[in-house]
């Protein structure tokens, strides 16, 4: 079992169904189903690792508000309660829209890293093998202690940044050993981007585009390319939180057996599984059920050269 310290904002979402995009105005939309759930980049990371066997540990804020009675609540189901997470005024909150394809749209408030405690982080963080590091704001006071001070490796999912010119990315992007995207944003290849992180970021060992129902692509600091079709085991539902999905199986596979591409081999099977849940921090499965899974659905990568 892994020990992987997660730093994030944790949200209270309300999801409900929507047509089509854009949304056309109407004073009045009936919706057949509207769900309530506690998400966000962090806690779907901890609640995947913590499925598959590993012991993350939360570090992130909750409101004394009501809202934040409900997260509390959850987290304290799915085993993430503890002294990393920090109470302050209000919660943050999200809107989800999800169209029938499972394609989403977010809408948000988060509150700063501002209000929490960064003693809380490192004490959260002793025996750590992994920093997980929301790409935010709220991650951002995380990246230098988490590296400088505590020596640990960083990983960080952009979602779906712009090139690597884009400034709002670069402390992440100058720390982070491990880093995970969205193919959405890109005006290059997925292949160009990640030969373009490895060879302007000494630092970087591992970085992954991940291409929704096209699968994904990661280049390895050995100079691999490696390219992995998309799995559909079930109907897909949401596409919500599958990249924070891939994210967490892949560093659960790669802290346990040090192998990248048969941990993303796994990773994709995870995720194309999970979007048939109808929230991001559900459908997650356990090893057992993974490795049943593979058993079922076989994944053979394409392995070339990025240099």
């Amino acid at each position: 079992m892994a020990h992987i310290v997660t730093v994030g904002v944790t949200r209270l979402s309300m999801i409900m169904p929507v047509e089509q995009f854009p949304l056309a105005f109407s004073p009045y939309r009936q919706a057949p189903w509207i769900r309530c759930a506690v998400v966000g980049g962090a806690y779907n990371v901890a609640s995947a690792v913590v499925r598959l066997g590993d012991t993350p540990r939360l570090c992130t804020t909750v409101g004394s508000d009501e809202a934040g009675q409900v997260i509390r609540r959850t987290l304290e189901r799915v085993g993430l309660a503890g002294r990393g997470v920090v109470t302050v005024p209000e919660s943050a909150k999200t809107v989800i829209l999800v169209e029938p394809d499972g394609h989403v749209a977010r809408s948000g408030w988060t509150g700063g890293s501002a209000d929490y405690p960064m003693e809380r982080f490192i004490e959260q963080a002793m025996g750590a093998e992994l920093a997980v590091i929301a790409c935010n704001p709220f991650g951002e006071p995380f990246l230098k202690v988490a590296k400088d001070l505590l020596k640990l490796p960083v990983a960080t999912d952009l979602h779906a940044c712009k090139d690597c010119d884009d400034l709002s990315r670069q402390p992440w992007l100058e720390c982070a050993d491990v880093i995970f995207r969205s193919h959405e944003g890109l005006s290059c290849s997925p292949q160009e981007w990640v030969a373009d992180v490895l060879r302007r970021y000494p630092g970087c060992c591992i970085a992954v585009v991940g291409r929704g129902d096209q699968g994904c692509v990661m280049g390895l600091r050995d100079g691999r390319l490696v390219e992995i079709p998309a799995v559909a085991p079930r109907p897909v539902c949401s596409t919500d939180g599958a990249g924070d999905a891939l994210f967490a199986a892949f560093l659960h596979g790669w802290l346990a057996s040090g192998e990248p591409v048969e941990a993303l081999e796994s990773a994709v099977i995870f995720a194309g599984w999970k979007v048939g849940a109808e929230s991001a921090a559900d459908g997650f499965l356990t090893e057992g059920e993974l490795a049943a899974l593979r058993c079922v659905y076989p994944v053979r990568a394409r392995v070339g050269a990025w240099r």
